[in-house]
């Protein structure tokens, strides 16, 4: 299909839906501040195996302000650059608040049609 919204090719990648679970800590408690400390090294991993493309929480300034309670809502997006659904999936049970038991990380595979054209350019050279 050739239409001007479609980008010239589909680029595949995996993306971690990270849904808050009863055992969560806030980081602001010394277990929390703990595990969030080990996440941020496994996303560090991450971007430094050119495996991250963009992480980040979801609804922060509603939970950070105590407007909604983040157990059982979704907290986080991670999308990576990886060659498979599998690689996808270990990474997320790596994740230490998934390990922790702190979040559910569930994987999806996407398919990239539509982007503003900048980031498609910088998307498909990540993707090399």
């Amino acid at each position: 299909m050739n239409h001007s919204v479609i980008n010239d090719q589909l680029l595949d990648v995996y993306i971690i839906i990270a849904e808050t679970l009863d055992k969560w800590q806030n980081p602001s408690s010394e277990a929390g501040r703990s595990v969030l400390m080990e996440h941020y090294q496994w996303g560090a991993e991450l971007k430094a195996k050119d495996k991250l493309i963009m992480a980040g929480p979801i609804d922060f300034d509603l939970t950070s302000n105590h407007q909604i309670d983040p157990i059982g809502h979704t907290t986080g997006l991670i999308i990576l650059n990886v060659a498979s659904r599998e690689e996808a999936q270990d990474w997320a049970n790596r994740d230490p608040f998934q390990m922790h038991g702190y979040r559910k990380n569930v994987v999806h595979s996407m398919k990239i049609s539509m982007t503003e054209n900048s980031l498609f350019q910088t998307l498909k050279n990540i993707k090399k």
